[in-house]
């Protein structure tokens, strides 16, 4: 008798073996983001929209991987990155650092080109080099990688006037009130946020786009397998393969103010 219930319990454990690492990948995966549109919108009692939401729940639910999606604020999204509270956030920016401390996946959400946001008055002119805008009173935000390019310039001390906004809008806010003389932006989220504001025909782009980037939603190493960004990337592929990733991505037609400021 002792031997059967030996058996029966040892048969137990294996199937509990088995089946709950099978279970535990089905349970929802969190993933925190923040208000950058066009591509993540968020707007107080409403769900969030934007071409970067739609296409992470597009991608999870060709894995069959339930998602819980949540907006924070920039800053308390980074944080919660860094716990067991949240299993991955969207949209960033590939660095060497973040490499090291997240999962980033092969494949990229989304392609931006970064440019130069001026008032639509000014007579500043730009080429392409990050160093002829080094005494000018340039405008980031905080926490935002602009690229490989102007990253660099600002961790060597290119820029000397280096001002720096808590958000995008109070960016172009600034650059509006005269408190800066240009900023630097992704293309079409500074268009976005200016149709947001109804200023789109008070500011202009200057030059030929500094870089173009590429943004990831990037995995906890504490809370995400590998095998599941391994998945991730699959369906990414097999989305840009049936067209459905180029669907999803395309911004949407500009309007007269969006070619003023070069908006394509």
């Amino acid at each position: 008798m002792k031997r059967l219930f030996v058996r029966v319990l040892s048969g137990w454990l294996l199937v509990l073996a088995v089946c709950l690492p099978a279970g535990a990948a089905q349970r929802p995966l969190v993933l925190v983001s923040y208000d950058y549109p066009p591509y993540m919108e968020v707007q107080q009692g409403r769900p969030a929209t934007g071409i970067a939401v739609d296409l992470v729940r597009a991608v999870f639910a060709r894995m069959k991987q339930p998602v819980a999606l949540q907006f924070y604020p920039l800053a308390r999204s980074l944080s919660l990155i860094d716990t067991p509270s949240a299993d991955g956030f969207f949209t960033i920016k590939k660095t060497a650092q973040r490499e090291r401390q997240y999962l980033y996946p092969r494949e990229p959400l989304l392609t931006q080109d970064v440019v130069v946001f001026v008032r639509d008055d000014a007579r500043l002119t730009f080429h392409g080099n990050v160093s002829e805008l080094a005494d000018v009173r340039l405008g980031v935000v905080n926490n935002i990688s602009y690229g490989a390019i102007v990253d660099t310039a600002v961790a060597r001390g290119v820029f000397t006037r280096l001002e720096v906004a808590q958000n995008h809008e109070a960016n172009f806010r600034k650059l509006l009130a005269g408190r800066m003389d240009a900023l630097v932006s992704s293309r079409a989220v500074g268009m976005a946020v200016l149709q947001r504001l109804g200023m789109q025909d008070k500011v202009k782009v200057i030059g030929p786009p500094i870089e173009r980037t590429q943004a990831y939603l990037i995995f906890n190493r504490r809370t995400v397998a590998p095998q599941v960004v391994a998945a991730f990337d699959r369906a990414l592929a097999a989305m840009r393969k049936d067209g459905t990733l180029q669907k999803l991505q395309k911004l949407p037609g500009p309007t007269d103010a969006g070619t003023r400021t070069g908006l394509r």
